[in-house]
């Protein structure tokens, strides 16, 4: 083998090595994002704990979908409290509660109901040539989607819709 073969060789081993190490990293995050109010488990809504609220609506095709009650509440990541994002009715009313100042990206809210979104997709829908998917927050379109940290007291407006 002459050098070029060798290099090319040793390159090939690399990559391949390199590859094979993200793919069968056992610390990945199978593709979710790792946000830590994912983490959280609260057993009341006892002192010392941050509590806010965003509102969260999803509209697919023009027809509005109910956001479940109890989302977060006593569920497989906290069976025995409430996760750090959650719902207690079908407003849309998303409570944000943990023990302390934490981001609480709409992304997490999508995980912690077994949903997805990001901005090509929302619940079983997906974006294509002919619909989209925006979100306003507070009546202004914004394009951060599931990285978009809620604050308290914002109206998070989904839509999968006709392109526009």
């Amino acid at each position: 083998m002459d050098e070029v073969q060798t290099l090319m060789a040793v390159g090939l081993v690399l990559t391949l090595g390199l590859a094979g190490y993200v793919l069968l990293d056992a610390d990945s995050t199978d593709g979710v994002a790792d946000w830590d109010i994912l983490d959280v488990c609260l057993a009341d809504h006892g002192g010392g704990i941050s509590h806010i609220h965003a509102t969260i609506s999803v509209t697919l095709d023009g027809n509005q979908i109910a956001i479940p009650t109890n989302i977060g509440i006593q569920d497989e990541g906290c069976p025995d409290g409430m996760r750090g994002v959650h719902t207690h009715d079908d407003s849309g009313r998303i409570h944000i509660e943990t023990p302390g100042s934490m981001d609480a990206p709409v992304g997490a809210f999508f995980v912690v109901w077994g949903e997805e979104f990001d901005e090509t997709h929302i619940l079983n829908k997906v974006a294509n040539e002919d619909n989209e998917v925006v979100m306003f927050v507070n009546g202004v379109l914004n394009d951060e989607y599931e990285n978009y940290v809620m604050k308290d007291g914002d109206v998070i407006d989904i839509e999968y819709r006709a392109r526009q």
